[in-house]
């Protein structure tokens, strides 16, 4: 699932790994995807349980990581986003392909952790890249831009998340002279969010960039934060 194509043919995830993976349930998420779940039928008034209903789904097969939720999201983006890091680390192990998956935004599993600022989550996906892929192809994970053109750097200055810039500026210092499909820059961007922990992550970086939207840059930011 490497490339942005190969997201559209996906299974739908059924929802009992859905709520494994949002809940941070590992062992669950692992026996489902082992196929030894999918009970039949519950005692109490001969309904289906909750394990039976999700197999209707894609009956005779077990769950797999190739199952996709809403927006397609794969189980990686839905571990990331949550934060839960002994799931990501599951999750690589099984198929280190999810670490490129992209969602129908184009977000990658480390923009999810980065929006939601899971630095540990981030540094989980980054750690598991590293044995997983090749040098070049880590710096596409790290600078994969989804449909707005932002990095996961742009995503967690956007929201203010000062813990996991600092993360992402020790793991890939580069990222903060790139600019998003709209020519705004992170350092901009962790302006506007008044992260002061965000800018000063940036600002010892000799080649960040300060470009904003319609030829302001972080210092018009600042004034205007500061007026505001």
């Amino acid at each position: 699932m490497s490339n942005k194509e190969e997201t559209a043919d996906l299974m739908i995830m059924c929802s009992e790994l859905y709520i494994s993976a949002i809940e941070g349930r590992t062992e669950e998420v692992t026996r489902l995807l082992a196929g030894s779940s999918h009970a039949t039928t519950a005692a109490t008034n001969g309904r289906p349980s909750s394990a039976a209903s999700a197999n209707a789904i894609h009956p005779g097969h077990c769950c797999t990581t190739r199952e996709v939720a809403a927006e397609r999201s794969t189980l990686l983006h839905i571990a990331a986003g949550q934060g839960h890091c002994g799931l990501i680390t599951e999750l690589c192990l099984r198929d280190s392909a999810l670490l490129s998956s992209v969602n129908s935004s184009f977000d990658t599993p480390l923009h999810c952790a980065a929006r939601h600022g899971h630095a540990d989550a981030v540094e989980a996906i980054v750690r598991h890249a590293r044995y997983s892929v090749e040098e070049d192809r880590l710096w596409e994970l790290l600078g994969s831009r989804n449909d707005a053109g932002d990095t996961a750097l742009h995503v967690a200055t956007r929201h203010g998340r000062g813990e996991t810039v600092e993360v992402l500026m020790k793991l890939a210092p580069e990222l903060a002279s790139e600019v998003n499909n709209a020519g705004v820059s992170p350092m901009y961007l962790a302006v506007m969010s008044r992260s002061v922990r965000a800018v000063e992550a940036i600002v010892g970086y000799q080649e960040a960039s300060a470009a904003g939207p319609m030829s302001q840059n972080a210092l018009h930011a600042a004034v205007l934060q500061s007026s505001g």
